[in-house]
């Protein structure tokens, strides 16, 4: 398949049972297991509240917009600014605060000891990513693949692939490195 590009319109919106949130998954693998090895989404985190527990799992949580959150994770307290990945126990007790009001986070959960990591990087020239990967634009516009993507877009590369993304002027994209 080489890169699919996964558009923001495509995603379901799933209410967190709590009520404090929005979450629209981008992808995970395999597709629709309660028992993945990896899942990428966006959350819209309208309030204060407890995360869910993924016991087994790693978690690296980014504040795409807004001001940032509080998160504490079991008996530590750290304060996550926007565009700064945080790493976590998934498994962790863990609750969130919103000084500043809501925010748009992305969130990768990986299993426990599985390769995972995000990097979020502003560009003007081109950038290559080499799979296995994805890719969530965060700011600006681009072309992948030979198509445009934008806010907030994303696309899979798959193992052994290599794709450019191009951005128009200057754009910032969240680079995953998935399992």
């Amino acid at each position: 398949m080489g890169v699919t590009v996964l558009p923001a319109a495509d995603r379901v919106a799933v209410a967190w049972r709590n009520g404090g949130g929005i979450t629209r998954e981008i992808a995970a693998f395999p597709a629709g297991a309660d028992d993945f090895q990896w899942r990428l989404s966006i959350a819209d985190v309208a309030a204060d509240g407890p995360f869910s527990a993924f016991a087994g799992y790693r978690r690296v949580i980014t504040v795409l917009t807004g001001a940032g959150m509080r998160l504490t994770v079991g008996d530590a307290v750290h304060d996550i600014r926007p565009l700064q990945p945080f790493e976590f126990d998934g498994g962790a007790l863990t609750t969130c605060t919103l000084p500043g009001g809501p925010i748009t986070d992305l969130n990768l959960i990986v299993r426990a000891g599985a390769r995972g990591a995000v990097r979020v990087i502003e560009t003007s020239g081109p950038l290559a990513v080499t799979g296995p990967a994805a890719i969530v634009m965060v700011r600006g516009a681009a072309t992948l693949a030979g198509r445009e993507v934008g806010v907030p877009d994303a696309a899979l590369v798959d193992r052994a692939t290599v794709t450019t993304l191009r951005p128009v002027g200057t754009a910032t994209a969240a680079l995953i490195d998935l399992p």
